[in-house]
This record gives structure tokens, C-alpha cells and sequence, in this order.
């Protein structure tokens, strides 16, 4: 993949992240799980349920994104999340 489109997904899914932590991380400290996600955990939930076509802003770089096969996905998205824990 070109570098410019990996630069556009990691982007798409920095944005993507943006939007959907403050909610996830919320309910994770109401239920008593703390605040602090794995970095396996983030890609998991910015690549789940089409949250990158919703949030992301690049449908372009979503078709490309789509027609990866997983290992691909998460190398590119160990780019955008390089910690290994996020939270507040």
C-alpha cells in the first residue's frame, strides 16, 4: 500500500478514535473496568461496525482499508496506535 493512503487510514482512524473514546471509556469506568484500553483493544473498537466509514471522512481510503485482509488492517493500525495503552 502506498504510503500516502496508509497516512489517509491512520488518520480515518484517529479521527475515528477521537469521536468514539470519550463514550467507550466512560462506560468502561462505570462498569468498573478502569480507563485505560490495550492498544489491541483501540483497534478493535476503531475498526468495529463501520465506525471509520461513520467517523473517519475518507471514503476512499475506507474501500481501500476494506479490501485488506486482517493482518494488513492491524499492521497499519499498530502504526496509528504505536502505545501499547490509552485511556484518561
Amino acid at each position: 500500500m502506498e504510503k500516502k493512503m496508509t497516512e489517509r487510514i491512520h488518520r480515518m482512524a484517529n479521527t475515528t478514535w477521537d469521536i468514539i473514546a470519550g463514550d467507550i471509556l466512560t462506560v468502561m469506568e462505570e462498569m468498573g473496568e478502569g480507563n485505560i484500553m490495550s492498544q489491541d483493544a483501540v483497534i478493535e473498537a476503531v475498526s468495529d461496525a463501520d465506525y471509520m466509514l461513520t467517523h473517519g471522512g475518507d471514503e476512499e481510503a475506507y474501500e481501500a482499508w476494506n479490501k485488506l485482509e486482517w493482518k494488513e488492517k492491524e499492521k497499519i493500525l499498530k502504526g496509528a496506535f504505536p502505545y501499547k495503552k490509552y485511556g484518561w
